[in-house]
C-alpha cells in the first residue's frame, strides 16, 4: 500500500513488480496521504488517513477497504462522532482486537468499536492537541503528538473486552493482562486488575488473590490497609527486624535503601474505572512465584473471579534462574517468615519474664537464668554488638527475600543449623519458664 502527498492511492499485489490505482472516488484531489495501517487481521484490509486543512478544507478523511481497494468506505462522514471539522492525521486497528480502531485528528484521540461506523472521544487527560501518530505495543497505547511529547496509556486489555452488552450500570470485573514478577516498574510491568463501578459503592471492595485450586493467598480491602510490607531490609517479609532496638540495634552503616518501606497496593472504589497493581505477595509476605492465579472482585452482593497469570521476568530467566528455582526459593522464604515469627515471638516472651523478674526480685536464679537466654537470643545493645540468634535469623530471611535468584545451599543449610539452636533455646526457656511455646517452625 502507498499513499502520496498530492492525494493517489495505490496498492500491489506481486511485491512492487506493478501498482493499481485504488484512489476512492469520492476523495477531493490533492489531499496528503498521513498514515496508512493494513488490517493486521484482514488481508486485503487497510485503512487511509487523509488531511486537506493545507487546502482549506477542515474535514476528516478515513477510509477502509477490504477488497484490495475495489471499493472504499469512508468512515468520518461528521455525523458520526468526530466532528465535521477536525482533519485526521492517523488511524490504527488494535492488532489483539478486530474492528477497535484509534483515530489521530488535528484536535484529540478518538476511538471506534465497530471497524469505523461510530466514533466516541478518547480524549481522557490528553491536551487538546494534533496527534501525530499512534502504535499499540504488547497492549499499551503510545501516542505520539505535535509538540506535547509521547503518552502511554497502559494496559489497554479493558477495552478488548468492552462489547454491545457492556452496561454502564453494572460492575464489571475485566481479564486481567499477564504480568511478569519484576522488581522493575512493577506497578505497569507486574499483574494489573482492573474493575469498573457505576457508582461509588457505600460497602467495601475486596480483590481476593487465590491459587488454581481457589486457596485465598492474599486480600485487599477498599476500607483498611493492607498487611505490613518491607522494612529494614526485611524484603516484605512481616516481623523481619521488627523485633525492637534492645535486640536488633539499627545498624549506622547501612545502606538507605536497606531501611525502605514498601506500602501494600490500595483497592480503589472510585466511580468509573479502577485499577489495582498486585504486588506478587503472599498474605505471609514473601513474593510468590510465576504461576498461574485467581482474582476473585467482591462488592455488595457482586462476586466474579478470573484467571490470569505471572511471568517470570525474562532478564531473570535469561541470567539462568528457573520457575522451579523460584518456586523453591518462595518455600524457603515461606519457611524463614515462620522462623523470624517465631524467634521474634520467643523474644518477646524472655523479655517479659525479664522484666516480670526484675520487678518482683522474687527469683536471682531463674532471673540469671533467663538473661542468660536472653543474651543467646538478642544482639548486644552496643556498636557493632555480637549478634544473637534472631539477628542471624533475621539476616537470613532477607538474604534471600530481595532478590529473584536459585537459594544458595549454604542458606539451606544455615536455616537447618538455626533452626536447630532456636528449637534448643526454645525448650530452655520451656523449661525454665514452665510454659510452652505457641509458635512451631516446620
Amino acid at each position: 500500500w502507498t499513499g502520496s502527498n498530492d492525494g493517489p492511492f495505490h496498492v500491489t499485489r506481486n511485491n512492487g513488480k506493478t501498482w493499481t490505482n485504488v484512489t476512492p472516488k469520492d476523495l477531493p484531489t490533492g489531499g496528503r496521504v498521513q498514515f496508512i495501517d493494513a488490517s493486521p487481521h484482514r488481508k486485503g484490509s487497510a485503512y487511509f488517513a487523509v488531511y486537506r486543512w493545507l487546502l482549506g478544507d477542515y474535514e476528516p478523511y478515513i477510509y477502509r477497504t477490504d477488497d484490495y481497494g475495489k471499493t472504499w468506505m469512508r468512515l468520518t462522514d461528521g455525523k458520526n462522532g468526530i466532528p465535521a471539522d477536525w482533519p485526521t492525521r492517523v488511524v490504527r486497528e488494535d492488532p489483539d482486537r478486530e474492528g477497535l480502531l484509534y483515530a489521530g485528528t488535528e484536535f484529540g484521540m478518538f476511538i471506534s468499536f465497530d471497524n469505523g461506523s461510530h466514533w466516541q472521544s478518547f480524549q481522557l487527560n490528553l491536551p487538546n492537541i494534533p496527534i501525530a501518530d499512534i502504535k499499540v505495543h504488547r497492549k499499551d497505547l503510545i501516542v505520539a503528538t505535535q509538540g506535547r511529547a509521547f503518552w502511554i496509556l497502559d494496559n489497554v486489555t479493558s477495552l478488548h473486552q468492552l462489547t454491545s452488552q457492556s452496561k454502564p450500570s453494572d460492575v464489571y470485573l475485566y481479564k486481567p493482562r499477564d504480568g511478569y514478577r519484576t522488581r522493575v516498574s512493577p506497578t505497569n510491568l507486574g499483574p494489573v486488575v482492573e474493575y469498573y463501578l457505576p457508582t461509588a459503592p457505600t460497602d467495601a471492595v475486596v480483590i481476593e488473590i487465590l491459587d488454581t485450586r481457589g486457596a485465598v493467598l492474599n486480600s485487599y480491602n477498599s476500607d483498611s490497609v493492607g498487611g505490613l510490607r518491607g522494612n529494614r531490609g526485611g524484603g516484605g517479609m512481616p516481623g523481619v527486624g521488627t523485633a525492637g532496638p534492645e535486640s536488633q540495634p539499627e545498624d549506622p552503616d547501612a545502606a538507605p535503601a536497606g531501611r525502605r518501606f514498601t506500602p501494600p497496593p490500595r483497592v480503589t472504589k472510585n466511580a468509573g474505572m479502577n485499577r489495582f497493581a498486585w504486588d506478587v505477595r503472599h498474605q505471609a509476605g514473601p513474593v510468590l512465584p510465576p504461576g498461574q492465579y485467581q482474582v476473585r472482585l467482591k462488592t455488595g452482593g457482586f462476586t466474579k473471579t478470573e484467571m490470569f497469570s505471572v511471568l517470570i521476568d525474562p532478564r531473570v530467566a535469561e541470567d539462568g534462574v528457573t520457575l522451579a528455582d523460584l518456586q523453591e526459593q518462595f518455600e524457603h522464604n515461606i519457611r524463614m517468615r515462620e522462623m523470624v515469627t517465631a524467634v521474634n515471638q520467643l523474644v518477646t516472651r524472655v523479655r517479659e519474664a525479664q522484666n516480670k523478674l526484675k520487678s518482683s526480685a522474687s527469683d536471682a536464679e531463674k532471673l540469671a537464668q533467663v538473661t542468660t537466654i536472653a543474651n543467646k537470643l538478642m544482639t548486644e545493645p552496643v556498636r557493632y554488638g555480637k549478634p544473637g540468634l534472631q539477628a542471624h535469623i533475621t539476616y537470613l530471611a532477607s538474604m534471600t527475600a530481595n532478590v529473584d535468584q536459585k537459594i544458595g545451599r549454604d542458606a539451606i543449610e544455615r536455616y537447618a543449623v538455626l533452626k536447630k539452636e532456636l528449637d534448643e533455646i526454645r525448650a530452655e526457656v520451656d523449661r525454665v519458664l514452665a510454659s510452652p511455646s505457641t509458635v512451631t517452625v516446620p
